[in-house]
């Protein structure tokens, strides 16, 4: 298992939770939860990750509600799949 963890983490396209932690299981999310203090083997990310169904991306940016977008073609070459 890879716990990463992230400045925001965004659930859906509504709900986002600041220094969240995501736990991923052969690159599919399995759990998350809120980064509370400093947890032993958990990559610190920054930027954000974004949840889509099971599977987790990141990029080393912040983002913001308006700059999400559901459009996967972006140009955005900075956001990768975890």
């Amino acid at each position: 298992m890879r716990r990463v963890a992230a400045s925001r983490v965004y659930i859906n396209e509504k709900e986002f939770h600041n220094n969240h932690v995501v736990e991923l299981f052969e690159h599919l999310v399995v759990n998350h939860y809120p980064l509370k203090g400093e947890l032993p083997m958990t990559e610190w990310l920054g930027g954000t990750i974004i949840i889509r169904g099971r599977e987790a991306y990141h990029t080393p940016l912040v983002l913001s509600p308006s700059e999400l977008s559901t459009n996967d073609s972006s140009s955005n070459s900075d956001i990768q799949r975890l």
